[in-house]
């Protein structure tokens, strides 16, 4: 939602077997900010044993991919590869990543990993009952949840405020 019009769709998906967890989100948004704008994005993430073992993230925007991330857990450390780069990434478990938000409230937690800013961001609990990231760049997320499940997120950008809805 922005500006109390509906902008977009979202599924999220979540399947689990045995000790693993296999989590999606598809999406599409159209709107008008100052020119028309398509972004339709795909993301994943395999946990097994609560370990993220792969994540995925690929974003096109207005027919032009501009982001196609992969995070693989290889030989005891995360690999990242990104425009046929492969790096390093130096953290000893990731186990709340930004999509596993959608679908475990974060009780416990103090930080999340987040693929894009490819660091952990601080978890706080806001006033009005959500959970509550703030990233480098001042923008921010806040999750919302009823009974464990995430119901609500609300994103604060430089420009523009949004909800994600989400109805079961």
């Amino acid at each position: 939602m922005f500006s109390g019009n509906n902008i977009g769709w979202l599924r999220l998906e979540k399947n689990d077997v045995g000790n693993k967890s296999d989590l999606l989100l598809v999406s599409e948004i159209k709107t008008n900010l100052i020119f028309p704008i398509t972004v339709f994005s795909k993301e994943t993430s395999t946990y097994e044993n609560g370990k993220l073992i792969y994540s995925s993230q690929f974003r096109k925007t207005n027919g032009k991919t501009n982001l196609n991330k992969e995070i693989r857990f290889v030989e005891n450390e995360y690999e990242i590869i990104e425009n046929d780069k492969k790096t390093k990434l130096s953290c000893p478990k990731i186990d709340t990543n930004l999509l596993s938000l959608f679908f475990q409230e974060p009780k416990n937690a103090e930080e999340v990993y987040c693929e894009n800013q490819q660091r952990f961001i601080k978890l706080s609990k806001a006033d009005d009952g959500g959970y509550r990231m703030k990233f480098p760049n001042g923008n921010y997320n806040c999750y919302y949840y009823k009974e464990g499940i995430c119901v609500k997120v609300k994103m604060q950008h430089k420009f523009y405020i949004a909800e994600i809805i989400i109805k079961y």
